[in-house]
């Protein structure tokens, strides 16, 4: 080839690479917990081009604990938190005005798993728990069950932290540095096929409980509402999605978090089965009433209590849907 040519060869590239429009998709940043099955629509939504669909740009980031979510979101480090929503009531019971904003999962999936060495409750008394948080989230369902059995904190037993949600609990009861863990599913059907006893399940005392939601500070929201609602377009899909096709959702959730087919299977129809993934992105108001109720009862929050409608607006979901259904 001559240095004409390459020359030539040369100018068509470069005008080809400075011709291409600059990407005009909104980047967004959104926190999660864990790798978990409880954030898979998050993972759905990116994998299948949900966000891509919308001209979004959603970097997700794992949080490790609902506290540094929480935190994050408050110092805007994140514009959306997918966590519970028990810090929102608590720090809006404070005088800060967050919001949730959609359902992520709606209801309780989580088992109490003892060691192998702690086959009924009264042996863990005593003990030392494994806990993402001191509050909140999976430790309320903790204290809950534990407080409904008899068993009261820090009286009968200490709490040590765990980052890293439901996989680091399983990791430490497997070292043996917990006695016992509230572990969601799949993960304690993995920990009681190996050995781990089951100890009870939150299901019992909580049949009603708003899990996790989006969550989103107003201030910001409302200057990017376009985008929220894109997002929340997006999470809708992805729900339906699920709901839709629980062979390639269990194949997604074995290929990004590791967790092996039979358990990804059955884990993913547990919670299509039991409604926790809101086919179209709801928050249930009976759930978000007992969460309140609850944050009373750990004496987090003082009476009169709110209405659940004080820590949510569910005006960007509402769009969502209008805008889906056109």
């Amino acid at each position: 080839m001559s240095k004409n040519m390459l020359i030539a060869l040369l100018i068509l590239v470069l005008s080809m690479f400075f011709l291409v429009p600059p990407s005009s998709a909104q980047p967004l940043k959104a926190g999660y917990t864990s790798k978990t099955i409880f954030f898979l629509p998050l993972f759905v939504a990116q994998k299948k081009g949900f966000y891509d669909a919308e001209d979004l740009k959603v970097e997700l980031i794992h949080m490790g604990t609902p506290a540094v979510s929480l935190q994050a979101l408050i110092a805007g480090q994140i514009h959306i938190s997918n966590t519970n929503p028990d810090g929102i009531i608590i720090v809006n019971e404070k005088g800060a005005n967050l919001k949730a904003i959609a359902g992520m999962t709606n209801g309780v999936a989580y088992t109490l798993v003892g060691g192998k060495a702690y086959k009924k409750l009264e042996d863990i008394r005593g003990t030392r728990l494994g806990v993402g948080s001191l509050k909140g989230g999976p430790t309320t369902f903790l204290l809950e069950y534990l407080r409904a059995k008899g068993l009261a904190y820090p009286r009968d037993y200490t709490m040590v932290l765990v980052s890293g949600g439901t996989p680091a609990r399983l990791a430490a009861l497997e070292s043996g540095s917990v006695s016992a863990a509230v572990l969601g599913v799949p993960q304690s059907d993995i920990a009681l096929d190996r050995g781990f006893n089951r100890l009870g399940d939150v299901l019992e005392v909580l049949p009603t409980f708003q899990f996790t939601t989006v969550n989103v500070n107003p201030t910001w929201a409302e200057k990017n509402r376009a985008s929220v609602v894109k997002f929340l377009k997006a999470h809708i899909r992805s729900l339906s999605w699920i709901h839709n096709h629980l062979d390639e959702a269990a194949e997604l959730v074995t290929r990004e978090m590791g967790i092996k087919p039979p358990y990804a299977r059955s884990g993913v129809e547990y919670f299509t089965a039991k409604g926790l993934f809101p086919k179209d992105g709801a928050i249930t108001m009976d759930g978000m009433k007992m969460n309140i109720e609850v944050q009373a009862r750990d004496g987090l929050i003082s009476p009169p209590l709110p209405p659940p409608e004080k820590h949510i607006d569910l005006s960007y979901l509402k769009q969502a849907q209008k805008e889906l259904r056109n």
